[in-house]
């Protein structure tokens, strides 16, 4: 079974304000000033996010924030498919922030992930970039569920825009292109070692 990254296009928005300035609302690093509660802090803004440009079924806001359109979850709903929680965005109706639950460790002998400037404080980076294509060692990849979506174990991107990978199996992203959600250039193919 193969399996792929999905992409997903920027949708012009943010859910958190993350202007240096504002980041004091937000459990930050004294050292470093990273948001240290991102994950958490979904269900608490989604009341006044707003996206701006609706016009993809798999978005993703400029804070990393991954959001899908109701056909998307349709689908995902009827299939039984595994590993997403959808949270309803009540400003733009019809769309969901998503947060997927099963993590994989990516390979980063195989293709050299780049990690820039550790914090000493809280061990984060400002930046983490690499990965394509992504590479999985085989013990991992035999365990992955063919109808179960995978998150990355990293955050690429800098800063406040760190995103994790999704990944789905072939039989997803088979369905996602037949019901036009997607494209065949939106996968990229997770490499197995």
């Amino acid at each position: 079974m193969k399996y792929f990254e999905l992409q997903f296009y920027d949708n012009d928005s943010y859910l958190l304000d993350v202007s240096k300035v504002d980041r004091h609302k937000y459990i930050t690093c004294p050292s470093c000033r990273m948001i240290l509660n991102k994950r958490s802090l979904v269900e608490e803004h989604l009341p006044t996010y707003k996206i701006k440009r609706k016009k993809y079924h798999l978005s993703v806001s400029y804070d990393g924030f991954k959001v899908v359109s109701q056909e998307f979850k349709d689908l995902y709903e009827i299939s039984s498919w595994q590993g997403l929680a959808f949270y309803p965005v009540p400003k733009s109706k019809g769309f969901y922030l998503i947060e997927c639950s099963q993590q994989v460790v990516l390979n980063e002998a195989k293709r050299p992930i780049e990690f820039e400037s550790k914090c000493n404080e809280c061990g984060l980076y400002m930046g983490v970039y690499g990965s394509v294509p992504p590479y999985i060692d085989a013990d991992v990849f035999q365990k992955l569920k063919p109808n179960t979506f995978y998150r990355s174990n990293l955050e690429f991107g800098y800063d406040f825009e760190q995103d994790y990978s999704l990944f789905a199996s072939q039989k997803i992203t088979d369905m996602l292109i037949e019901h036009k959600l997607i494209i065949k250039k939106d996968l990229i193919e997770v490499h197995c070692i």
